[in-house]
């Protein structure tokens, strides 16, 4: 915790490895996320490469800051690295767990369709709560840069 706490940009620059490592062992596969009857078409590789620079912004951002020796709150700091970290590595694992829906016997068919659906939730709840994370980066930014 405490090298979190010095050095929260090492945690991001790493991710950026990681992030990019996947995006291009998958490559131009797609991922496809509907919304309200649009599809949202994305390949891997692209997703990882704009994830890559948003967390190469916040490295650069902790950096800055960290070298014009701003103090930023502890738990604020600890906090948002490691539910970034986290909360991405399991966004980017679930759509792996999806089933695939065959048709056939109607029973598993809708036990499916919940199961993915619940998957798809568990994917938003997330999203949310990585992007009310990066609102605390945010505060505790403007915190230290006001105090």
């Amino acid at each position: 915790m405490n090298y979190i706490q010095s050095k929260p940009y090492f945690v991001f620059l790493g991710l950026i490895v990681v992030l990019l490592l996947y995006g291009f062992y998958k490559g131009n596969e797609a991922i496809s996320v509907n919304i309200h009857e649009t599809y949202f078409v994305i390949s891997w590789k692209n997703l990882m490469i704009l994830v890559s620079f948003f967390c190469g912004i916040l490295a650069l951002i902790y950096f800055g800051i960290l070298k014009l020796n701003f103090v930023l709150i502890n738990w604020m700091t600890v906090s948002h690295v490691l539910i970034s970290l986290i909360g991405l590595l399991i966004v980017f694992i679930l759509p792996n767990f999806f089933r695939e829906i065959v048709p056939g016997d109607i029973l598993s068919f809708i036990n499916d369709s919940n199961f993915n659906q619940r998957i798809e939730s568990g994917i938003l709840i997330l999203i949310c709560a990585l992007l009310g994370t990066q609102l605390l980066f945010f505060v505790n930014v403007i915190y230290s840069l006001v105090k």
